[in-house]
């Protein structure tokens, strides 16, 4: 069996669906960040600091990542839970893990297992987010020249903003499964909260649903009903067809982001 990465946004629930698989299927679980808050707490400091202090110095970060490759090379059967582990274990199932910044710093302030990132207030927590996650990207960028926004390094991604944890799971399981065998999956599932909604030509009855990420945000090229339906029937996840992300061509032949600035 191959093995598997998860990757995704602060509080998107890596642990969560990590600790889930390893219930259902043969696997144990390795996590970068579990290691790299060790070495955190070592220098006296908190994930941020650490994240601060490591921009310009690959060392600690080589550390992690050397012990990750080398696993993923010579050892079957893991849940690798580490933002850049889909990259040093190219041959697993990727996966990514998106989820809304404020239902994310909600998530973390109630968390009370996180005993080394309490915060006092929401505020706080967000900023604490926001900051982490931009050190995060630069440093990815800086050490690897990857960007680690780009879904299309990823074999499933899921917004695990509002839909149930168990659902989650289980489609987690399920698409892994058909990975594995070789069979079709939807790879891309979003909220439909997630979904912004906006003023364009495009036919409204279109059967495929057809999104832009733009800022890590999402917004609806061509699927505006399904969207609006979903949301009537309360559906927490909805199957994304074609995902453009910010430099790719439109079938109208603009680009991506030019085409938000111009409708937003």
């Amino acid at each position: 069996m191959k093995n598997i990465t998860i990757a995704g946004e602060l509080g998107s629930g890596k642990t969560t669906v990590s600790n889930y698989l390893i219930t259902k299927i043969d696997y144990k679980i390795v996590s970068a960040g579990m290691i790299f808050r060790n070495m955190a707490m070592k220098h006296n400091m908190s994930a941020k600091e650490f994240n601060e202090f490591i921009e310009n110095d690959p060392h600690y970060d080589n550390y992690v990542d050397d012990t990750i490759a080398d696993m993923g090379k010579n050892e079957n059967n893991i849940i690798f839970d580490s933002r850049m582990a889909w990259y040093f274990v190219p041959d697993s199932f990727k996966i990514y893990l998106y989820v809304d910044v404020n239902i994310a710093a909600e998530r973390i302030l109630n968390d009370k297992k996180r005993i080394n990132e309490s915060y006092n207030d929401f505020a706080s927590a967000k900023q604490n987010i926001i900051d982490r996650r931009k050190s995060e990207v630069l440093r990815y960028s800086n050490f690897y020249h990857v960007d680690v926004n780009d879904y299309r390094h990823y074999d499933l991604i899921i917004d695990t903003g509002s839909a149930d944890k168990q659902d989650i799971n289980e489609l987690v399981l399920k698409s892994f499964q058909a990975y594995c065998n070789g069979t079709e999956y939807d790879k891309i599932w979003l909220s439909p909260k997630s979904l912004n909604l906006i003023e364009n030509n495009c036919d409204d009855e279109n059967k495929t649903l057809k999104v832009i990420k733009y800022n890590n945000c999402f917004y609806v090229f061509e699927g505006k009903n399904i969207v609006k339906n979903a949301i009537k029937e309360n559906r927490t996840l909805l199957s994304v067809n074609t995902l453009y992300q910010e430099e790719d061509i439109l079938p109208n032949g603009i680009t991506a982001t030019d085409f938000i600035m111009k409708n937003k």
